[in-house]
């Protein structure tokens, strides 16, 4: 099969990781980039000579050989494209969240369930090769019973008023990561929750937040988020993992954004697997949508619009609950200002918005 027409849109850190993907895969022709900052096209031109670079994404719709768009500007625009992308007969791949508002996502995901199209979120640990050997393993059987979902990502990441937008406060922003990939081990919804967060340095929301409680198939959760972890710390480092436990054995993973380790204990296999982390793992979610394109069939690994809106909804659903209690507010703006303005200057770091070229 020829390479797959894809036009993107918006140029910025996630657009730039598409790009390099896709242009290392030889299943995708890359034949649009289109951002409207005039950096960014520049940036593109010189990243894909051979793509049409425009600031105006309607030649992207317009042109009928174009296949796929793929979204990565600000969600606030994510509707009106998906909307547009549809109607033009193209299959989508999005980043997330897939709207600005859970009203406008759920009318995207009615949209998505109606054409006969392929679409996509990057809920990327989902294609992580970690989470899939852990869930294969408990498919096995080797830990018994599924009953408790521990996952944890706390590093200094972005800080409050760094770029996010319509994405909201970080458990919203990344945290949905953590709440879709909860209710994938656990196969079931969410039933119960209580949560408590913080407001960090005085900030107005909370950039740190924790959240248990069950599924409808009474497996246990606890969720904890925060891009709260050492901001000012001489050297900086994070603390990142899942652990499942099951009613005979356990499975778990750490890692240090370059090597994941999965420990494996079941009733008859006991694993320690070290291999590279992956990073956002966009390689396998390009590879599962152009394998979906040429056979037909929709990868069943591919996160679909629903999985997004609901990890999204549930993710605003547990910070409205932490807002419901005692919310404490520790740290002072001062510090705040001391944490961006050192990001501002740091050649390394979690999670940096540097320019691009």
């Amino acid at each position: 099969m020829n390479p797959v027409k894809v036009g993107l849109i918006g140029f910025g850190r996630m657009g730039g990781f598409y790009l390099e993907k896709m242009q290392k895969s030889g299943r995708w022709n890359v034949a649009y980039i289109c951002d409207t900052s005039a950096e960014s096209r520049e940036y593109a031109r010189k990243m894909a000579p051979e793509a049409k670079i425009v600031s105006d994404e309607q030649a992207i719709f317009d042109d009928p050989e174009v296949q796929v768009v793929g979204l990565f500007a600000l969600a606030d625009s994510r509707k009106e494209q998906i909307k547009k992308a549809f109607a033009a007969g193209k299959h989508v791949i999005a980043e997330k969240p897939i709207a600005e508002s859970m009203a406008s996502e759920w009318e995207m995901v009615e949209l998505a369930e109606k054409v006969p199209l392929f679409s996509t979120v990057n809920l990327y640990l989902r294609n992580s090769w970690y989470h899939k050997t852990i869930k294969d393993f408990i498919h096995q059987g080797e830990i018994g019973d599924l009953a408790i979902i521990r996952v944890c990502h706390m590093t200094p990441g972005l800080a409050p008023s760094e770029g996010h937008e319509y994405e909201g406060p970080a458990f919203h922003d990344c945290g949905m990561h953590y709440v879709d990939i909860a209710r994938w081990y656990a196969e079931s919804e969410f039933k119960s929750w209580h949560a408590q967060a913080v407001r960090m340095w005085n900030y107005k929301d909370p950039w740190w937040l924790q959240c248990h409680g069950t599924f409808e198939n009474g497996v246990v959760f606890d969720i904890t988020q925060g891009h709260v972890y050492g901001q000012l710390a001489e050297v900086q480092t994070h603390n990142s993992y899942v652990d499942i436990i099951g009613t005979k054995g356990v499975a778990r993973m750490v890692h240090d954004f370059k090597t994941a380790v999965v420990e494996l204990h079941g009733v008859s296999q006991t694993h320690r697997i070290v291999r590279p982390y992956g990073e956002k793992n966009i390689d396998v979610l390009c590879q599962r949508f152009a394998e979906s394109l040429e056979t037909g069939v929709r990868n069943r690994d591919l996160p679909c619009f629903r999985d997004a809106a609901i990890a999204s909804e549930f993710a605003w659903r547990f910070l409205e609950d932490a807002r419901g209690h005692e919310l404490p507010a520790i740290g002072t703006l001062s510090e705040l200002d001391a944490i961006l303005e050192r990001r501002r200057t740091m050649k390394n770091g979690y999670g940096l918005l540097h320019k691009q070229g």
